[in-house]
């Protein structure tokens, strides 16, 4: 049961109204919503998270997220308030947890420091702010042929392909950061495969025109496929994901499945926006300089 304390209200009606129709869809999901709830309602403080948005490393390889090697300021004392906020609403115990250490590990896709299933969530859950607005602030830095089927952000793996507008145009959509980025349609996002006899989908009896699963017969990973007029707004990535859960369940039942491992790791570091400009600065020679 997740606590009512920590709730604060969402400004944006469209999202409230998702997440009520999400509720009455799935209430078995509640937990997980609950969690959301708050991540979206502190996701719209833009200005806080997006003053910790780093500016990527000029020297990173062309096929590195823009999060690469960089250095992540936060403000501590409000980053420490909110991971222990959002833990207080999932009864989860932090006592002798670093909320920063617990913020690092889930950017950089990393396991928390337990096995416990709640605090991984909690961990995806408090990156979610964060992520979100480098998706927003570096969107517009994304190169324009970018090939790799991991986000250029953040380096996730998408959940969900869009087939956009007449053309039916593939963007892929990052669970993470909810960045876009266009893709073939016939390409297997994780391995590569375009050969089209080793492609397939399949979809919903009478839905097939608007949400589908493609399935790559060499990888045997798979991403939900929906039609859409226009980009979903980011807030809605979760949320459309959630709500296309029974096409996970088929895909899964036929030996399907998303990767585990990340896309590319980050190998982001934190610190506290506190420190002194120099300070900062140095931080980031010697982290840049690193093996």
């Amino acid at each position: 049961m997740l606590g009512a304390r920590a709730r604060q209200p969402i400004r944006n009606l469209e999202t409230r109204r998702r997440l009520d129709e999400a509720r009455r869809q799935s209430p078995e999901s509640e937990p997980w919503l609950g969690l959301l709830e708050a991540a979206l309602s502190e996701s719209e403080n833009a200005a806080v998270w997006e003053d910790a948005v780093p500016e990527p490393v000029a020297d990173r390889p062309a096929s590195a997220p823009l999060l690469f090697r960089t250095l992540v300021g936060v403000d501590g004392p409000r980053t420490r308030r909110w991971v222990r906020r959002l833990a207080r609403l999932a009864q989860l115990e932090m006592e002798q947890s670093d909320p920063l250490a617990l913020l690092e590990v889930a950017i950089r896709q990393q396991n928390a420091p337990t096995d416990a299933p709640a605090l991984r969530v909690l961990a995806q859950m408090a990156a979610f702010p964060f992520l979100q607005a480098c998706g927003r602030v570096l969107e517009r830095r994304v190169p324009g042929a970018w090939w790799e089927g991991y986000c250029p952000v953040c380096g996730g793996w998408p959940i969900l392909a869009e087939l956009r507008g007449l053309d039916r145009k593939r963007w892929l959509r990052c669970g993470r950061c909810a960045t876009a980025w266009e893709i073939p349609a016939l390409r297997c996002p994780f391995c590569d495969e375009t050969h089209h006899e080793r492609l397939g989908y399949f979809a919903p009896e009478g839905d097939g025109q608007t949400r589908k699963v493609e399935v790559c017969h060499t990888c045997k990973g798979y991403v939900k496929a929906l039609t859409t007029v226009r980009a979903v707004p980011s807030w809605a990535v979760l949320l459309d994901d959630l709500s296309t859960v029974p096409l996970d369940l088929v895909a899964l039942e036929r030996g399907y499945h998303r990767p585990e491992r990340p896309g590319h790791d980050l190998a982001v570091r934190l610190t506290e926006r506190s420190r002194t400009p120099r300070a900062l600065a140095r931080a980031l020679s010697l982290w840049r300089k690193a093996p």
